[in-house]
C-alpha cells in the first residue's frame, strides 16, 4: 500500500499514498484502504435527518466500533462530525490501538457492555 510516516498529531500513523488512485484513508484511524474496503458512515444519522452530505469513509474495524459503542441519538446529539467523533473519549483507547495495526488485520469488536 504506502508507506508509513509520521503523522502531525500525537499518535496518528499517516501513509503516503502509494501511487495507486485506488487507495483511501479511513477518516476516523486514517489507515489506507481501497475504496471497496471503506464504508459509508452517516456522520449524523439518517434515522435523525441525516443526508448524503453527512456521509464519511470509515474502515468496517471503525465503522463497527463507532456503532458498538454509541447509539444513533448519541451520535447524532454529541458528535454529529467526524472531527467531535474522532475527538470522543470513549474512542481513545481503540483508536490509538488500531492505529499501529496494518490494513490487512481485521478483529472483530467485542460488543459493548452498555451503548453511550
Amino acid at each position: 500500500m504506502g508507506e508509513r510516516i509520521a503523522g502531525a498529531r500525537a499518535g496518528l500513523i499517516a501513509f503516503e499514498p502509494s501511487g495507486n488512485p485506488m487507495d483511501m484513508l479511513c477518516s476516523l484511524c486514517g489507515r489506507p484502504f481501497s475504496r471497496s474496503r471503506l464504508t459509508k458512515h452517516h456522520c449524523l444519522p439518517r434515522q435523525k435527518g441525516g443526508t448524503k452530505d453527512d456521509v464519511e469513509l470509515l474502515c468496517s474495524q471503525c465503522h463497527g466500533m463507532v456503532h458498538a459503542t454509541f447509539t444513533n441519538a448519541t451520535l447524532a446529539a454529541v458528535y454529529p462530525t467526524i472531527e467531535q467523533l474522532r475527538q470522543a473519549s470513549e474512542l481513545g483507547p481503540f483508536l490509538k490501538w488500531v492505529r499501529k495495526q496494518p490494513p490487512s488485520r481485521r478483529k472483530r469488536n467485542k460488543p459493548r457492555r452498555r451503548k453511550v
